[in-house]
């Protein structure tokens, strides 16, 4: 499986083992700046999409603390519906709320180098990592 943080500059990506237990980071995608107002993805990402061939995409719908979809999640769920057009890979959506936050607590509490935590994308590759292993969690439970 493989997981988005979704982001107009760039999209946080983690991948799954192929036993399903463990989500490692995969980086960044950074989007073109000529992309980032379009729903298609970009070919960076489609290049990552046919290189792990994942079986489903995971992808976190930022909702409302009160569990509402706003206008950003409106913009999620159409890159949503041009990936699933471009790779006819199951998109599963997951609610993202907060997860941008605890990815940055996450990294500080690593204590790393300040050069390594400041990382342009660090945090979106952490937060898309944090979804899945949580999704992942989700589904040991559940099965």
């Amino acid at each position: 499986m493989l997981a988005l943080d979704y982001g107009r500059r760039r999209i946080g990506v983690a991948v799954s083992d192929p036993t399903g237990t463990i989500a490692t980071p995969r980086g960044v995608v950074e989007r073109p700046k000529s992309d980032r107002t379009s729903a298609r993805p970009p070919e960076a990402l489609l290049d990552v999409i046919r290189e792990t061939e994942p079986s489903a995409i995971l992808l976190g719908i930022p909702l409302a603390m009160d569990g509402s979809a706003g206008p950003m999640a409106a913009e999620v769920r159409g890159f949503a519906e041009a990936l699933y057009a471009a790779t006819e890979i199951p998109i599963v959506e997951w609610d993202e709320r907060l997860t941008t936050a605890r990815a940055e607590r996450e990294i500080r509490s690593m204590d790393l180098p300040r050069s390594k935590r400041s990382q342009k994308g660090r945090a979106d590759e952490m937060a898309a990592t944090l979804m899945l292993t949580t999704y992942l969690r989700s589904l040991a439970v559940d099965g």
